[in-house]
């Protein structure tokens, strides 16, 4: 995994840039892995929003997070390739524990970033005719072809 870089966020931190990260060409999947480095001891007050943004919006979905010093992998995707590779990783702290808010000197929650792309293993959006099993065999029960017409990808009966 690619070290990115350490946040630390208040209560009064809404969206913070982690930094920007670029999927490699073809890449499906982003695992981020979030480690805790201070406090040392459980974090109580918070969860946290991360995800992944390009010019084309938040393509590879938002997970929910929560600090853990032993450090925890989340996997952003949907399957399907994000149009535009060039981003950055956002992260939001939901300061909604009162606790965390009211209190004098408030803890501040430090995080540390690695991220990787990759592929998820998977069908192609559009597999080729005849290397899947989506469009089955195109002949009736008495094994006499049906003839077809693909347009845009998808087969027509003629």
């Amino acid at each position: 995994m690619v070290d990115l870089w350490s946040i630390t966020v208040g209560p009064l931190d809404r969206q913070v840039l982690v930094g920007p990260f670029s999927l490699n060409e073809g890449d499906d999947t982003l695992w981020i892995n979030i480690t805790q480095i201070s406090p040392q001891q459980e974090w109580n007050f918070s969860y946290a929003l991360v995800w992944w943004e390009s010019s084309d919006g938040r393509q590879l979905g938002t997970q929910k997070v929560y600090g853990t010093q032993l450090g925890e992998i989340f996997r952003f995707g949907v399957g399907l390739s994000p149009v535009e590779r060039n981003g950055s990783i956002y992260f939001a702290p939901r300061s909604y524990n009162r606790r965390w808010i009211s209190i004098d000197n408030p803890p501040l929650w430090t995080l540390n970033f690695e991220a990787e792309s990759g592929v998820t293993g998977g069908v192609n959006p559009q597999p080729a005719f005849g290397i899947s099993a989506t469009l089955g065999t195109l002949a009736n029960l008495a094994n006499v072809r049906i003839p077809y017409e693909i347009i845009d990808g998808i087969a027509y009966l003629t």
